[in-house]
């Protein structure tokens, strides 16, 4: 007599199931114990990811006086090239005698 509600419940459960699984379309079903199942087994992932941060060992060193020194960057300096200046002349004897002599090549 102690069994027969727990069966009876069993039973009732799947006649739900078998009544429930005739009207969801399969795609659905499918759907749905995926999600189940990913879900069961997300979350203990999830918290052993979770525990395992919590006991890992954080050492603080303080290495600032073992650094090196850090060497200041040089300023920008700017290069001092002397400007190269062109004169052009429409003619020849607007030259001045002198530059014509240092101008001519030979031929």
């Amino acid at each position: 007599m102690k069994h027969i509600i727990p069966v009876a419940a069993f039973a009732a459960l799947c006649i739900f199931a078998w009544w429930l699984g005739g009207i969801i379309p399969k795609q659905a079903f499918t759907l749905f114990l995926g999600v189940l199942l990913g879900s069961f087994v997300g979350i203990p992932a999830a918290l052993i990811l979770a525990t395992k941060l919590r006991n890992q060992r954080i050492d603080v060193y303080h290495h600032e006086a073992a650094r090196k020194p850090v060497e200041a960057q040089k300023p920008v300096q700017q290069l001092l090239i002397p400007e190269t200046r062109y004169t052009v002349l429409s003619s020849r004897a607007a030259l001045p005698t002198v530059a014509q002599k240092q101008l001519e090549v030979g031929r």
